[in-house]
Formats: C-alpha cells, structure tokens, sequence
C-alpha cells in the first residue's frame, strides 16, 4: 500500500480499527504490551505479511485537521481569533502571488475551504502535501505546500490553541 491521497478512507478504517481494539483491550486484558497488541491487531486484519500498517499516516493526518479546522468552522471565520500562527513560515505559498493580501484569518479559510472540498493532495515521493481553493468561478485563487513533518507541527499547534484558548473561553 502505498501513501496516496486516495487510501484515505482504507488507512482511517485502519486507524478507528486499531483505536476502537485497543479500548477493548485496556478493558479485558490491560496487561498485554502495546508491541503485543500490534501485532494482534495486525494479524486479526490480515495486514501482518504487509508491514505497512503505522498510527501516523495520512488517514491521521487528514482526521486531525479536518476535526480541527473544518468542524469548528466558526472558530476561523471570528475577527478576534488570537491564533498566533507560528507555524505558518512552514508553508510554502504557491498562489496568490501577493502574499501580503493573506492576513491569517483568510489563510485559515482557504486552508479550511481546501479540506472541506477535499482540494489537496499528497507527494510521496517528497513527503509534501499540497492544499488549494478555487473562487466561485472555479479558479484557482489559493496554494501551498508543506512538508508532512510541518504539517504535524501546524496541527499540534490548532490543537493547543483550541483546547487551551478557545475552549477555555
């Protein structure tokens, strides 16, 4: 199995599998290892023989942001939001051209707009995923790219501000 964009939904089956196992695994036998409970989880899905099954892949990646940006959307669409944004030096802004014209309310949007129409994809080959909106006239007016490591960085971020400034609010 490779990592495309398009393996998704198989590597979030995977993932609410492993999840949803290793809960009842805490509950009936607490005392198993994780290493052990791996290879059993691997084994009951037939994925043993495959070595490809990790917990961080991109059915992960897509899950958190999607949790994170596109069903708080009203979070990233308030005036007052004080995200700091720190991590967004590591996206690399392909259009527009003017990126003076993109305060970080407007690049949350469009990154958010990019996931909720599923306007992204994904290089193996370099470890980068790509994001893009289009206009209501169905050109292309937003683009960047991120390495997956920056990417996880940019969600660990959303999710400190989210648990520690948004719903402490």
């Amino acid at each position: 199995m490779s990592n495309s964009r398009e393996e998704i939904p198989v590597w979030t089956w995977y993932n609410g599998q492993f999840l949803f196992q290793f809960d009842e695994q805490l509950k009936t036998n607490p005392d198993m290892t994780i290493s052990e409970f791996f290879s059993k989880f691997q084994t009951n899905q037939g994925i043993q023989d495959l070595n490809f099954y990790h917990t961080k892949n991109q059915g992960t990646v897509i899950l958190l942001m999607y949790g994170l940006m596109v069903i708080p959307k009203e979070i990233w669409e308030m005036t007052s939001t004080k995200f700091a944004f720190t991590t967004r030096k590591n996206f690399t802004i392909n259009l527009p051209a003017n990126t003076e014209d993109i305060d970080t309310l407007k690049f949350l949007r469009l990154l958010r707009n990019s996931l909720a129409h599923a306007n992204f994809s994904i290089d193996v080959s370099n470890a980068r995923l790509t994001f893009w909106n289009n206009n209501k006239n169905g050109n292309k007016n937003f683009e960047v790219e991120i390495s997956y490591s920056d990417l996880g960085e940019f969600t660990a971020e959303v999710g400190k501000y989210y648990v520690n400034e948004v719903k402490n609010d």
